[in-house]
């Protein structure tokens, strides 16, 4: 069966509220910014997402042959990726990164030489 443009709407309503109003990546509550998810390469709708899940999943898959992703690779990824960010840090900072200071007497420089 294919959707037409016109029944997507009501179609999406009615699996948020089998999905209980929840987002099938992320399980928080879906309040106002729902989308109906689907595969890109087989056209196969999947589930309701925030906007914001579903842009992050697509930059996931869009990416994996350049990043050279395979599934149990993502598998891996995915299940480290929160214990990652959240590991302790060295103390060496990255050669492009500005403490706020440093932003602001940039913004500053610049506004100067506009003038």
């Amino acid at each position: 069966m294919r959707l037409k443009h016109s029944e997507v709407k009501p179609y999406r309503l009615e699996q948020l509220e089998k999905q209980n109003s929840c987002c099938s990546l992320c399980g928080e509550q879906i309040v106002d910014d729902a989308v109906l998810d689907h595969d890109h390469k087989t056209g196969l709708v999947r589930m309701v997402l925030h906007r914001g899940c579903n842009a992050l999943l697509g930059k996931i898959e869009n990416n994996m042959v350049r990043n050279k992703m395979s599934m149990d690779r993502l598998d891996k990824w995915a299940s480290n990726i929160v214990d990652y960010i959240n590991k302790t840090h060295t103390d060496v900072l990255h050669p492009t990164y500005k403490t706020v200071e440093e932003r602001k007497a940039a913004q500053k420089l610049r506004r100067k030489k506009r003038k």
